[in-house]
């Protein structure tokens, strides 16, 4: 005898199981598009959030390129004033310059020293003199060197010669002088 099972079983067990699977996979599907949806937002508002940020850093930006702006301005202003003082200093110097080089030359001079020639070409002096003796020479040429108005001190001769009686030293001394030295 032949048994024919006329109950739908197999058929309808896979039918439903096909149709839950479905109902699943649908809910994963609805679940995957509201959790990009929710993101989307998200991001959404952080990028408008970065955008007000980035707005208010640039408008404060151009505020601080104003005030660049100034401040370059001072400095070029700054600047030619200063190179308007250095101006009038240097102008200063050289009106006075010659005054304490003259006092300078007074003040290294020896009192039993004179001299007799003062020759001076591009700041190239060639001095001429007489001294009581040697020592004194020495101590004119010493003081020279310790000067700031004189540099490149050359003695280049001593002669001994009879004025008046007594015995002198006449000495000639190349040097270079600067009527505005440094530090004064």
């Amino acid at each position: 005898m032949i048994k024919i099972n006329l109950l739908p079983t197999k058929a309808a067990k896979k039918k439903e199981s096909m149709i839950l699977q479905l109902a699943l996979a649908g809910g994963a599907i609805v679940l995957a598009v509201l959790f990009c949806f929710f993101l989307n937002q998200m991001m959404e508002r952080k990028i408008v959030n970065e955008q007000v940020v980035i707005n208010d850093l640039n408008a404060k930006l151009n505020k601080l390129k104003s005030v660049i702006e100034k401040v370059e301005e001072y400095k070029k202003e700054k600047q030619d004033l200063e190179s308007k003082i250095g101006a009038i200093k240097q102008l200063n110097d050289q009106r006075t310059g010659p005054v304490k080089f003259l006092f300078e030359f007074s003040r290294v001079l020896p009192e039993r020293a004179w001299i007799t020639s003062f020759k001076e070409v591009e700041k190239a002096v060639t001095l001429e003199g007489v001294a009581a003796d040697g020592p004194t020479v020495t101590t004119f040429v010493d003081n020279l060197r310790g000067s700031k108005y004189f540099s490149n001190i050359d003695l280049l001769r001593v002669e001994q010669t009879v004025q008046k009686g007594q015995n002198r030293q006449k000495f000639y001394i190349n040097c270079t002088v600067n009527y505005t030295p440094a530090g004064i």
